[in-house]
Protein backbone atom coordinates (compact mmCIF):
# COMPACT_ATOMS: atom_id res chain seq x y z
CA UNK A 1 0.00 0.00 0.00
CA UNK A 2 1.15 3.57 -0.91
CA UNK A 3 2.59 5.95 1.72
CA UNK A 4 0.56 8.99 0.96
CA UNK A 5 2.21 10.99 3.17
CA UNK A 6 5.70 10.05 2.13
CA UNK A 7 4.21 11.04 -1.56
CA UNK A 8 2.72 14.39 -0.76
CA UNK A 9 5.78 15.11 1.39
CA UNK A 10 7.86 14.92 -1.92
CA UNK A 11 5.10 16.55 -4.14
CA UNK A 12 5.43 19.51 -1.43
CA UNK A 13 9.39 19.37 -1.94
CA UNK A 14 9.05 19.35 -5.44
CA UNK A 15 10.79 16.01 -6.12
CA UNK A 16 8.65 14.98 -8.79
CA UNK A 17 10.30 11.88 -9.81
CA UNK A 18 10.42 10.33 -7.06
CA UNK A 19 6.80 10.77 -6.56
CA UNK A 20 6.05 8.70 -9.66
CA UNK A 21 8.59 5.98 -8.28
CA UNK A 22 6.75 5.78 -5.29
CA UNK A 23 3.01 6.42 -7.47
CA UNK A 24 3.51 4.05 -10.45
CA UNK A 25 4.18 0.87 -8.42
CA UNK A 26 1.39 1.33 -6.22
CA UNK A 27 -1.08 1.68 -8.93
CA UNK A 28 0.03 -1.42 -10.86
CA UNK A 29 -1.55 -3.19 -7.08
CA UNK A 30 -4.57 -0.01 -6.77
CA UNK A 31 -5.80 1.16 -10.41
CA UNK A 32 -8.82 2.42 -9.37
CA UNK A 33 -7.10 4.49 -6.38
CA UNK A 34 -8.03 7.91 -7.85
CA UNK A 35 -6.26 9.84 -5.68
CA UNK A 36 -2.67 7.70 -6.73
CA UNK A 37 -4.04 8.78 -10.22
CA UNK A 38 -4.38 12.12 -9.33
CA UNK A 39 -1.14 12.55 -7.63
CA UNK A 40 0.72 10.77 -10.85
CA UNK A 41 -0.87 13.78 -13.04
CA UNK A 42 0.55 16.34 -11.01
CA UNK A 43 3.98 15.20 -11.09
CA UNK A 44 3.55 14.66 -14.72
CA UNK A 45 1.97 17.93 -15.28
CA UNK A 46 5.16 19.29 -13.23
CA UNK A 47 7.51 17.54 -14.87
CA UNK A 48 5.46 18.69 -18.76
CA UNK A 49 4.95 15.21 -19.63
CA UNK A 50 1.62 15.98 -20.86
CA UNK A 51 0.51 13.45 -22.73
CA UNK A 52 0.95 10.96 -19.46
CA UNK A 53 -0.86 13.57 -17.46
CA UNK A 54 -3.69 14.36 -19.91
CA UNK A 55 -4.45 10.63 -19.77
CA UNK A 56 -4.15 10.62 -15.61
CA UNK A 57 -6.28 13.11 -15.15
CA UNK A 58 -8.76 12.42 -18.17
CA UNK A 59 -9.55 9.10 -15.70
CA UNK A 60 -9.50 11.85 -12.64
CA UNK A 61 -12.44 13.63 -13.97
CA UNK A 62 -14.20 10.37 -15.22
CA UNK A 63 -14.70 9.20 -11.84
CA UNK A 64 -15.06 13.10 -10.35
CA UNK A 65 -16.47 15.33 -12.56
CA UNK A 66 -16.82 17.58 -10.23
CA UNK A 67 -13.49 18.21 -9.37
CA UNK A 68 -12.42 21.60 -10.91
CA UNK A 69 -8.84 21.33 -9.70
CA UNK A 70 -8.22 18.23 -11.96
CA UNK A 71 -10.30 19.48 -14.95
CA UNK A 72 -7.65 22.94 -14.80
CA UNK A 73 -5.01 20.60 -14.81
CA UNK A 74 -6.47 18.38 -18.02
CA UNK A 75 -7.27 21.88 -19.73
CA UNK A 76 -3.32 22.54 -19.22
CA UNK A 77 -2.58 19.36 -20.71
CA UNK A 78 -4.71 19.74 -24.05
CA UNK A 79 -3.16 23.62 -23.89
CA UNK A 80 0.23 22.28 -23.71
CA UNK A 81 -0.52 19.83 -26.47
CA UNK A 82 -2.17 22.03 -28.69
CA UNK A 83 -5.43 20.96 -28.96
CA UNK A 84 -7.23 24.38 -27.96
CA UNK A 85 -10.50 22.88 -28.44
CA UNK A 86 -10.74 20.67 -25.69
CA UNK A 87 -8.85 23.23 -23.73
CA UNK A 88 -11.65 25.71 -24.37
CA UNK A 89 -14.20 23.08 -23.25
CA UNK A 90 -12.18 22.07 -20.07
CA UNK A 91 -11.53 25.34 -18.96
CA UNK A 92 -15.35 26.27 -19.34
CA UNK A 93 -16.11 23.07 -17.34
CA UNK A 94 -13.80 24.34 -14.33
CA UNK A 95 -15.70 27.81 -14.63
CA UNK A 96 -18.89 26.04 -14.29
CA UNK A 97 -17.76 24.07 -11.49
CA UNK A 98 -15.76 27.16 -10.01
CA UNK A 99 -17.11 30.78 -11.18
CA UNK A 100 -14.39 32.32 -8.95
CA UNK A 101 -11.68 30.43 -10.45
CA UNK A 102 -9.21 33.32 -11.55
CA UNK A 103 -6.26 31.21 -13.12
CA UNK A 104 -8.80 29.61 -15.44
CA UNK A 105 -10.09 32.64 -16.59
CA UNK A 106 -6.44 33.59 -17.75
CA UNK A 107 -5.75 30.44 -19.24
CA UNK A 108 -9.09 30.31 -21.16
CA UNK A 109 -9.06 33.84 -22.58
CA UNK A 110 -5.28 33.14 -23.79
CA UNK A 111 -6.97 29.89 -25.55
CA UNK A 112 -9.86 32.03 -27.03
CA UNK A 113 -7.52 34.46 -28.58
CA UNK A 114 -5.33 31.69 -29.69
CA UNK A 115 -8.29 30.04 -31.29
CA UNK A 116 -9.13 33.72 -32.96
CA UNK A 117 -12.50 34.23 -30.52
CA UNK A 118 -11.83 37.77 -29.90
CA UNK A 119 -15.48 38.15 -28.67
CA UNK A 120 -15.39 35.09 -26.22
CA UNK A 121 -12.45 36.40 -25.17
CA UNK A 122 -14.14 39.69 -24.12
CA UNK A 123 -16.82 38.08 -22.47
CA UNK A 124 -14.74 36.21 -19.90
CA UNK A 125 -11.99 38.64 -19.29
CA UNK A 126 -15.48 40.99 -18.72
CA UNK A 127 -16.54 38.49 -15.84
CA UNK A 128 -13.35 37.89 -14.70
CA UNK A 129 -13.06 41.24 -13.61
CA UNK A 130 -15.70 41.11 -11.25
CA UNK A 131 -13.74 38.69 -9.29
CA UNK A 132 -10.38 40.43 -9.46
CA UNK A 133 -10.58 44.24 -10.72
CA UNK A 134 -7.16 44.70 -9.43
CA UNK A 135 -5.58 42.52 -11.73
CA UNK A 136 -4.19 44.21 -15.56
CA UNK A 137 -4.34 40.86 -17.11
CA UNK A 138 -8.37 40.88 -17.66
CA UNK A 139 -8.57 44.40 -19.14
CA UNK A 140 -5.38 43.27 -21.16
CA UNK A 141 -7.41 40.48 -22.61
CA UNK A 142 -9.83 42.65 -23.46
CA UNK A 143 -7.73 45.08 -25.28
CA UNK A 144 -5.99 43.03 -27.22
CA UNK A 145 -9.10 41.30 -28.35
CA UNK A 146 -10.44 44.50 -29.66
CA UNK A 147 -7.26 44.85 -31.24
CA UNK A 148 -7.20 41.80 -32.72
CA UNK A 149 -10.79 42.40 -34.11
CA UNK A 150 -9.41 45.52 -35.61
CA UNK A 151 -11.27 48.07 -33.12
CA UNK A 152 -8.54 49.35 -32.57
CA UNK A 153 -10.38 52.71 -30.94
CA UNK A 154 -12.20 50.90 -28.35
CA UNK A 155 -8.96 48.59 -27.53
CA UNK A 156 -7.60 51.95 -26.17
CA UNK A 157 -9.73 52.56 -22.82
CA UNK A 158 -8.77 48.47 -21.49
CA UNK A 159 -5.42 49.04 -22.18
CA UNK A 160 -5.38 52.32 -20.34
CA UNK A 161 -7.09 50.49 -17.43
CA UNK A 162 -4.66 47.45 -17.17
CA UNK A 163 -1.62 49.84 -17.50
CA UNK A 164 -3.05 52.25 -14.55
CA UNK A 165 -3.28 48.54 -12.84
CA UNK A 166 0.34 47.66 -13.66
CA UNK A 167 1.96 50.63 -14.53
CA UNK A 168 5.27 48.97 -15.49
CA UNK A 169 4.26 46.13 -17.01
CA UNK A 170 6.03 46.39 -20.99
CA UNK A 171 3.61 43.99 -22.97
CA UNK A 172 0.79 46.89 -21.94
CA UNK A 173 2.62 49.67 -23.03
CA UNK A 174 4.00 47.78 -26.58
CA UNK A 175 -0.12 46.77 -26.93
CA UNK A 176 -0.86 50.61 -25.63
CA UNK A 177 1.20 52.34 -28.32
CA UNK A 178 0.33 50.23 -31.21
CA UNK A 179 -3.05 50.97 -30.51
CA UNK A 180 -2.79 54.91 -30.64
CA UNK A 181 -0.68 54.67 -33.93
CA UNK A 182 -3.34 52.48 -35.46
CA UNK A 183 -5.74 55.50 -34.73
CA UNK A 184 -3.15 57.74 -35.84
CA UNK A 185 -2.22 59.41 -32.34
CA UNK A 186 1.52 59.28 -33.08
CA UNK A 187 2.36 61.53 -30.15
CA UNK A 188 1.06 59.36 -27.78
CA UNK A 189 2.19 56.29 -29.25
CA UNK A 190 5.45 57.46 -28.87
CA UNK A 191 5.60 58.56 -25.00
CA UNK A 192 4.09 55.02 -24.58
CA UNK A 193 7.25 53.70 -26.25
CA UNK A 194 9.60 55.91 -24.73
CA UNK A 195 7.93 55.08 -21.62
CA UNK A 196 8.82 51.18 -21.58
CA UNK A 197 12.40 52.01 -22.99
CA UNK A 198 12.90 54.14 -19.37
CA UNK A 199 11.38 51.14 -17.63
CA UNK A 200 13.45 48.30 -20.17
CA UNK A 201 16.04 49.96 -21.72
CA UNK A 202 17.64 46.66 -23.53
CA UNK A 203 14.00 45.76 -24.26
CA UNK A 204 14.45 45.48 -28.47
CA UNK A 205 11.23 45.48 -29.22
CA UNK A 206 10.48 48.92 -27.72
CA UNK A 207 13.05 50.59 -29.59
CA UNK A 208 11.78 48.35 -32.61
CA UNK A 209 8.43 50.29 -31.98
CA UNK A 210 9.38 53.40 -31.37
CA UNK A 211 11.60 53.80 -34.50
CA UNK A 212 8.81 52.34 -36.39
CA UNK A 213 6.14 55.39 -35.09
CA UNK A 214 9.24 58.04 -36.25
CA UNK A 215 8.84 56.24 -40.03
CA UNK A 216 5.02 56.95 -39.38
CA UNK A 217 6.21 60.56 -39.13
CA UNK A 218 8.46 60.06 -41.89
CA UNK A 219 11.00 61.52 -39.23
CA UNK A 220 13.47 59.09 -40.45
CA UNK A 221 16.93 60.40 -39.18
CA UNK A 222 15.23 59.74 -35.51
CA UNK A 223 13.71 56.11 -36.85
CA UNK A 224 17.71 54.91 -37.44
CA UNK A 225 18.24 55.94 -34.24
CA UNK A 226 15.83 53.54 -32.32
CA UNK A 227 15.69 50.99 -35.02
CA UNK A 228 19.69 50.75 -35.14
CA UNK A 229 19.74 49.88 -31.35
CA UNK A 230 16.97 47.10 -32.07
CA UNK A 231 18.92 45.49 -34.60
CA UNK A 232 22.21 45.76 -31.90
CA UNK A 233 19.86 43.96 -29.11
CA UNK A 234 18.32 40.88 -31.46
CA UNK A 235 20.45 40.79 -34.43
CA UNK A 236 18.58 38.06 -36.05
CA UNK A 237 15.52 39.68 -36.04
CA UNK A 238 14.36 40.01 -39.90
CA UNK A 239 11.52 42.41 -39.36
CA UNK A 240 13.93 44.95 -37.19
CA UNK A 241 16.52 44.55 -40.08
CA UNK A 242 14.05 44.98 -42.86
CA UNK A 243 12.64 48.57 -40.88
CA UNK A 244 16.36 49.91 -40.27
CA UNK A 245 17.33 49.61 -43.93
CA UNK A 246 14.23 51.02 -45.27
CA UNK A 247 14.54 54.25 -43.12
CA UNK A 248 18.56 53.78 -43.75
CA UNK A 249 17.72 54.33 -47.44
CA UNK A 250 15.11 57.22 -46.98
CA UNK A 251 18.09 58.91 -45.24
CA UNK A 252 20.41 58.28 -48.27
CA UNK A 253 22.77 56.29 -45.96
CA UNK A 254 22.78 53.80 -48.26
CA UNK A 255 26.02 52.34 -47.36
CA UNK A 256 25.00 51.43 -44.03
CA UNK A 257 21.73 49.97 -46.11
CA UNK A 258 24.15 47.72 -48.34
CA UNK A 259 25.65 46.67 -44.87
CA UNK A 260 21.87 45.60 -43.66
CA UNK A 261 20.65 44.02 -47.38
CA UNK A 262 23.94 41.67 -46.99
CA UNK A 263 22.93 40.15 -44.11
CA UNK A 264 19.11 40.09 -44.73
CA UNK A 265 20.05 38.30 -47.81
CA UNK A 266 22.94 35.60 -46.29
CA UNK A 267 19.60 34.69 -44.02
CA UNK A 268 17.07 34.41 -46.38
CA UNK A 269 18.66 33.81 -49.63
CA UNK A 270 15.32 32.70 -51.06
CA UNK A 271 14.26 36.43 -50.91
CA UNK A 272 14.49 38.45 -54.17
CA UNK A 273 13.47 41.79 -52.57
CA UNK A 274 16.66 42.00 -50.45
CA UNK A 275 18.81 41.73 -53.84
CA UNK A 276 16.32 44.12 -55.56
CA UNK A 277 16.69 46.57 -52.48
CA UNK A 278 20.35 46.34 -52.65
CA UNK A 279 20.94 46.87 -56.18
CA UNK A 280 18.68 50.25 -55.48
CA UNK A 281 21.11 51.08 -52.78
CA UNK A 282 24.27 50.45 -55.38
CA UNK A 283 22.40 52.55 -58.33
CA UNK A 284 21.38 55.49 -55.95
CA UNK A 285 25.35 55.37 -54.75
CA UNK A 286 26.74 55.85 -58.66
CA UNK A 287 28.04 51.88 -58.29
CA UNK A 288 26.42 51.10 -61.66
CA UNK A 289 27.94 48.35 -62.56
CA UNK A 290 27.92 46.89 -59.32
CA UNK A 291 24.01 46.64 -59.68
CA UNK A 292 24.44 45.49 -63.13
CA UNK A 293 26.53 42.44 -62.28
CA UNK A 294 23.58 41.45 -59.91
CA UNK A 295 21.26 42.14 -61.74
CA UNK A 296 22.68 40.40 -65.15
CA UNK A 297 22.87 37.05 -62.71
CA UNK A 298 19.32 37.30 -61.64
CA UNK A 299 17.83 38.02 -65.68
CA UNK A 300 19.80 35.17 -66.95
CA UNK A 301 18.85 32.07 -64.15
CA UNK A 302 15.53 33.76 -64.83
CA UNK A 303 14.87 35.08 -68.52
CA UNK A 304 11.09 35.50 -68.08
CA UNK A 305 11.31 37.80 -65.06
CA UNK A 306 10.22 41.24 -67.21
CA UNK A 307 11.25 43.77 -63.91
CA UNK A 308 14.82 43.03 -63.58
CA UNK A 309 15.02 42.62 -66.99
CA UNK A 310 13.58 45.67 -67.63
CA UNK A 311 15.50 47.36 -64.85
CA UNK A 312 18.58 46.06 -66.18
CA UNK A 313 17.88 47.32 -69.78
CA UNK A 314 17.09 51.26 -67.97
CA UNK A 315 20.65 50.13 -66.51
CA UNK A 316 22.36 49.45 -69.73
CA UNK A 317 20.84 52.82 -71.17
CA UNK A 318 22.42 54.77 -67.94
CA UNK A 319 25.81 53.43 -68.60
CA UNK A 320 25.31 54.05 -72.42
CA UNK A 321 25.18 50.26 -73.48
CA UNK A 322 22.11 50.65 -75.43
CA UNK A 323 22.91 48.40 -78.03
CA UNK A 324 22.90 45.46 -74.59
CA UNK A 325 19.29 47.07 -73.79
CA UNK A 326 18.09 47.11 -77.22
CA UNK A 327 18.82 43.62 -76.82
CA UNK A 328 17.24 43.15 -73.24
CA UNK A 329 13.77 44.87 -74.46
CA UNK A 330 14.15 42.45 -77.87
CA UNK A 331 13.74 39.56 -75.36
CA UNK A 332 11.01 40.56 -73.34
CA UNK A 333 9.13 41.49 -76.61
CA UNK A 334 9.74 37.66 -77.91
CA UNK A 335 8.81 35.91 -74.99
CA UNK A 336 5.93 37.61 -73.24
CA UNK A 337 2.84 39.58 -74.09
CA UNK A 338 4.47 43.43 -73.69
CA UNK A 339 2.09 46.15 -71.58
CA UNK A 340 1.88 49.23 -74.01
CA UNK A 341 4.54 50.82 -71.04
CA UNK A 342 7.18 48.43 -72.14
CA UNK A 343 6.50 48.74 -75.65
CA UNK A 344 6.86 52.76 -75.20
CA UNK A 345 10.16 52.02 -73.27
CA UNK A 346 11.23 50.30 -76.25
CA UNK A 347 10.16 52.77 -78.48
CA UNK A 348 12.12 55.04 -77.06
CA UNK A 349 15.20 53.34 -77.18
CA UNK A 350 15.11 52.76 -80.73
CA UNK A 351 14.57 56.26 -81.25
CA UNK A 352 18.30 56.71 -79.10
CA UNK A 353 19.56 54.38 -81.20
CA UNK A 354 18.66 56.39 -84.29
CA UNK A 355 16.34 53.44 -85.34
CA UNK A 356 12.96 55.96 -85.76
CA UNK A 357 10.88 53.90 -88.18
CA UNK A 358 11.08 51.15 -85.76
CA UNK A 359 10.39 53.97 -82.90
CA UNK A 360 7.72 55.20 -84.95
CA UNK A 361 6.32 51.92 -85.43
CA UNK A 362 5.73 50.98 -82.32
CA UNK A 363 4.72 54.21 -80.85
CA UNK A 364 1.96 53.91 -82.88
CA UNK A 365 1.05 50.46 -81.44
CA UNK A 366 1.68 51.66 -78.28
CA UNK A 367 -1.24 54.63 -78.88
CA UNK A 368 -3.49 52.06 -80.56
CA UNK A 369 -2.87 49.92 -77.06
CA UNK A 370 -3.44 52.72 -74.62
CA UNK A 371 -4.38 56.34 -76.10
CA UNK A 372 -4.14 57.86 -73.07
CA UNK A 373 -0.30 57.73 -72.87
CA UNK A 374 0.22 61.07 -73.40
CA UNK A 375 3.78 61.29 -73.37
CA UNK A 376 3.61 58.42 -76.44
CA UNK A 377 1.83 61.18 -78.80
CA UNK A 378 4.25 63.76 -77.53
CA UNK A 379 7.21 61.43 -78.86
CA UNK A 380 5.66 60.24 -82.03
CA UNK A 381 5.36 63.80 -82.60
CA UNK A 382 9.23 64.68 -82.23
CA UNK A 383 9.42 61.55 -84.86
CA UNK A 384 7.12 63.45 -87.04
CA UNK A 385 9.06 66.52 -86.61
CA UNK A 386 12.49 64.63 -86.98
CA UNK A 387 10.97 63.35 -90.63
CA UNK A 388 9.44 66.99 -91.57
CA UNK A 389 5.88 65.91 -91.12
CA UNK A 390 4.88 68.80 -89.87
CA UNK A 391 0.85 68.29 -90.32
CA UNK A 392 1.35 64.56 -87.81
CA UNK A 393 3.73 66.53 -85.71
CA UNK A 394 0.96 68.97 -85.06
CA UNK A 395 -2.00 66.54 -84.60
CA UNK A 396 0.27 64.62 -81.97
CA UNK A 397 1.04 67.29 -79.84
CA UNK A 398 -1.93 68.94 -80.05
CA UNK A 399 -3.40 65.64 -78.63
CA UNK A 400 -0.63 65.17 -75.68
CA UNK A 401 -1.39 68.59 -74.83
CA UNK A 402 -5.34 67.51 -74.16
CA UNK A 403 -4.43 64.71 -72.18
CA UNK A 404 -1.76 66.38 -70.19
CA UNK A 405 -2.46 69.85 -70.67
CA UNK A 406 -0.01 71.18 -67.79
CA UNK A 407 3.28 68.56 -68.51
CA UNK A 408 6.22 70.49 -68.86
CA UNK A 409 7.88 67.84 -71.58
CA UNK A 410 4.83 68.09 -73.42
CA UNK A 411 4.66 71.83 -74.01
CA UNK A 412 8.05 72.29 -74.01
CA UNK A 413 8.37 69.85 -77.20
CA UNK A 414 5.80 71.69 -78.82
CA UNK A 415 7.83 74.98 -78.48
CA UNK A 416 10.50 73.63 -79.64
CA UNK A 417 8.00 72.33 -82.79
CA UNK A 418 6.54 75.81 -83.32
CA UNK A 419 10.22 76.91 -83.29
CA UNK A 420 11.39 74.98 -86.10
CA UNK A 421 8.65 75.88 -88.47
CA UNK A 422 9.45 79.30 -87.61
CA UNK A 423 6.09 80.25 -85.66
CA UNK A 424 7.87 82.40 -83.09
CA UNK A 425 5.74 84.22 -81.57
CA UNK A 426 3.35 81.05 -81.09
CA UNK A 427 6.55 79.10 -79.95
CA UNK A 428 7.15 82.21 -77.31
CA UNK A 429 3.52 81.39 -75.79
CA UNK A 430 4.52 78.35 -75.36
CA UNK A 431 8.10 78.32 -73.94
CA UNK A 432 6.83 80.88 -71.35
CA UNK A 433 4.14 78.29 -70.34
CA UNK A 434 6.88 75.88 -69.51
CA UNK A 435 8.77 78.08 -67.78
CA UNK A 436 5.67 78.82 -65.28
CA UNK A 437 5.78 75.16 -64.56
CA UNK A 438 9.56 74.84 -63.83
CA UNK A 439 11.23 78.38 -63.82
CA UNK A 440 14.61 77.35 -63.34
CA UNK A 441 14.90 74.93 -66.48
CA UNK A 442 18.15 75.66 -68.43
CA UNK A 443 16.87 74.40 -71.44
CA UNK A 444 13.28 76.09 -71.57
CA UNK A 445 15.41 79.45 -70.28
CA UNK A 446 17.83 78.82 -73.47
CA UNK A 447 15.23 77.76 -75.61
CA UNK A 448 13.50 81.04 -74.78
CA UNK A 449 16.71 83.20 -75.53
CA UNK A 450 17.22 81.78 -79.12
CA UNK A 451 13.47 82.48 -79.50
CA UNK A 452 13.74 85.95 -78.20
CA UNK A 453 17.09 86.08 -80.75
CA UNK A 454 14.57 84.91 -83.69
CA UNK A 455 12.30 87.98 -83.00
CA UNK A 456 15.03 90.40 -82.32
CA UNK A 457 14.44 91.03 -79.11
CA UNK A 458 17.70 91.10 -77.58
CA UNK A 459 17.65 92.39 -74.73
CA UNK A 460 14.96 89.78 -73.47
CA UNK A 461 17.31 87.34 -75.25
CA UNK A 462 19.83 88.34 -73.17
CA UNK A 463 18.26 88.18 -70.19
CA UNK A 464 17.04 84.82 -70.73
CA UNK A 465 20.37 83.23 -71.48
CA UNK A 466 21.99 85.02 -68.23
CA UNK A 467 19.45 82.72 -65.90
CA UNK A 468 20.25 79.93 -67.90
CA UNK A 469 24.38 80.42 -67.52
CA UNK A 470 23.82 80.94 -63.50
CA UNK A 471 22.26 77.83 -63.33
CA UNK A 472 24.68 76.76 -65.48
CA UNK A 473 27.58 78.33 -66.18
CA UNK A 474 29.38 74.42 -68.25
CA UNK A 475 26.99 73.59 -70.76
CA UNK A 476 28.56 73.77 -73.98
CA UNK A 477 24.93 74.37 -75.72
CA UNK A 478 24.29 77.46 -73.73
CA UNK A 479 27.62 78.65 -73.73
CA UNK A 480 27.48 78.43 -78.06
CA UNK A 481 24.09 80.18 -77.75
CA UNK A 482 25.40 83.03 -75.39
CA UNK A 483 27.81 83.50 -77.72
CA UNK A 484 24.97 83.63 -80.55
CA UNK A 485 23.03 86.17 -78.40
CA UNK A 486 26.38 88.17 -77.83
CA UNK A 487 27.09 88.32 -81.02
CA UNK A 488 24.40 89.14 -82.49
CA UNK A 489 23.85 92.31 -80.04
CA UNK A 490 27.62 93.01 -81.12
CA UNK A 491 28.78 92.61 -77.92
CA UNK A 492 31.72 90.68 -79.35
CA UNK A 493 33.86 90.51 -76.43
CA UNK A 494 31.81 89.00 -74.07
CA UNK A 495 30.63 86.60 -77.40
CA UNK A 496 34.36 85.82 -77.53
CA UNK A 497 34.55 85.14 -74.43
CA UNK A 498 31.64 82.44 -74.41
CA UNK A 499 32.41 80.56 -77.60
CA UNK A 500 35.83 80.00 -76.76
CA UNK A 501 34.55 78.26 -73.59
CA UNK A 502 31.94 76.26 -75.93
CA UNK A 503 34.96 74.94 -78.45
CA UNK A 504 36.94 73.90 -75.41
CA UNK A 505 34.06 71.60 -74.16
CA UNK A 506 32.95 70.79 -77.90
CA UNK A 507 34.71 71.59 -80.64
CA UNK A 508 32.30 70.92 -83.66
CA UNK A 509 32.19 72.66 -86.60
CA UNK A 510 29.09 75.43 -85.77
CA UNK A 511 30.92 76.72 -82.31
CA UNK A 512 34.54 77.26 -83.90
CA UNK A 513 32.90 78.88 -86.81
CA UNK A 514 31.07 81.56 -85.00
CA UNK A 515 34.11 82.04 -82.94
CA UNK A 516 36.26 82.65 -85.48
CA UNK A 517 33.40 85.13 -87.30
CA UNK A 518 34.05 87.06 -83.50
CA UNK A 519 37.17 86.92 -83.75
CA UNK A 520 36.88 88.51 -87.30
CA UNK A 521 34.65 91.29 -85.99
CA UNK A 522 37.13 92.02 -83.29
CA UNK A 523 39.86 92.52 -86.16
CA UNK A 524 41.94 89.52 -84.52
CA UNK A 525 42.24 88.33 -88.44
CA UNK A 526 44.88 85.47 -87.55
CA UNK A 527 43.36 84.05 -85.18
CA UNK A 528 39.98 83.71 -87.12
CA UNK A 529 42.62 82.43 -90.23
CA UNK A 530 43.53 79.67 -88.09
CA UNK A 531 40.20 78.37 -87.19
CA UNK A 532 38.90 78.66 -90.52
CA UNK A 533 41.67 76.95 -91.86
CA UNK A 534 41.40 74.40 -89.77
CA UNK A 535 37.34 73.94 -90.45
CA UNK A 536 38.54 73.99 -94.45
CA UNK A 537 40.94 70.77 -94.05
CA UNK A 538 37.96 69.14 -92.65
CA UNK A 539 35.47 70.45 -95.08
CA UNK A 540 37.14 71.36 -98.16
CA UNK A 541 34.22 72.65 -100.33
CA UNK A 542 32.37 74.58 -97.64
CA UNK A 543 31.68 77.52 -99.55
CA UNK A 544 31.09 80.07 -96.50
CA UNK A 545 34.48 78.80 -94.81
CA UNK A 546 36.25 79.94 -97.84
CA UNK A 547 34.44 83.26 -97.94
CA UNK A 548 35.74 84.11 -94.24
CA UNK A 549 39.01 83.33 -95.28
CA UNK A 550 39.12 86.06 -98.38
CA UNK A 551 37.85 88.00 -96.52
CA UNK A 552 40.10 87.93 -93.56
CA UNK A 553 42.48 88.00 -96.21
CA UNK A 554 41.37 91.29 -97.56
CA UNK A 555 41.18 93.05 -94.03
CA UNK A 556 45.02 92.11 -93.95
CA UNK A 557 45.48 93.65 -97.48
CA UNK A 558 46.74 90.63 -99.27
CA UNK A 559 44.71 89.99 -101.98
CA UNK A 560 46.42 87.88 -103.63
CA UNK A 561 45.66 85.24 -100.70
CA UNK A 562 42.11 86.05 -100.66
CA UNK A 563 41.74 85.81 -104.68
CA UNK A 564 42.97 82.17 -104.10
CA UNK A 565 40.33 81.16 -101.89
CA UNK A 566 37.81 83.25 -104.12
CA UNK A 567 38.45 81.14 -106.94
CA UNK A 568 38.35 77.85 -105.05
CA UNK A 569 35.21 79.17 -104.22
CA UNK A 570 33.83 79.63 -107.65
CA UNK A 571 35.16 76.34 -108.92
CA UNK A 572 32.59 74.93 -106.95
CA UNK A 573 29.83 77.55 -106.93
CA UNK A 574 30.09 79.50 -110.21
CA UNK A 575 26.96 81.60 -109.74
CA UNK A 576 27.83 82.84 -106.38
CA UNK A 577 27.62 86.88 -107.56
CA UNK A 578 29.44 87.63 -103.90
CA UNK A 579 32.61 86.09 -104.63
CA UNK A 580 32.43 87.20 -108.36
CA UNK A 581 32.32 91.02 -106.96
CA UNK A 582 34.88 90.55 -104.61
CA UNK A 583 37.40 89.53 -107.35
CA UNK A 584 36.36 92.16 -109.72
CA UNK A 585 36.88 94.63 -107.01
CA UNK A 586 40.59 92.83 -106.14
CA UNK A 587 41.59 92.30 -108.84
Amino acid sequence: MADINRINELVGNKNFTEVLNLVLPALLEEPDNVELIKLAGLAEVNMEDWSKAKFHFETVVKFHPDDATSWFYLANCYNSLGDFISAKNAYIKVLDLRQEYIEAYKSLCVVLLKLNLPEEAIQYATQANNYASGDYIFDFVIGTSYMKMKEFLSSIEPLERALSKDPENLSVYNSLGTAYMAVQKTDDAINCYKKALELYPDNAMAYYNLGSAYQIQTKHDKACEYLQKAVELEDDDESFKVAYAMSLVKTEQYKKAVDVYKKLIVQHPEKENYKYNLITCYEAMGELQTAITMLESIVYVNPKFILPAQRLANLYIKTNQLSRAKEIYDKILLKNNPTAEILHQYAILSSSLCDTDTAERILKKVIKMNPEIASAHKDLAVIYLNKRLFDYADIEFKAAMELKPNDFEIIFEYGNFLYSISKNVEAERYYREALEIEPKNVLALTFMALNKLVLNQLDESKEYIMKALEINHHHEYILFCAGRIMYARKEFEDAKRYLIKAVELNPDIETQNNLALTYYELGEYQQAINIFNNLLSKFPENISVLMSLAKCYEQMDDNDKALEYLDKLVDIFPEDEEAHEMIRKLS
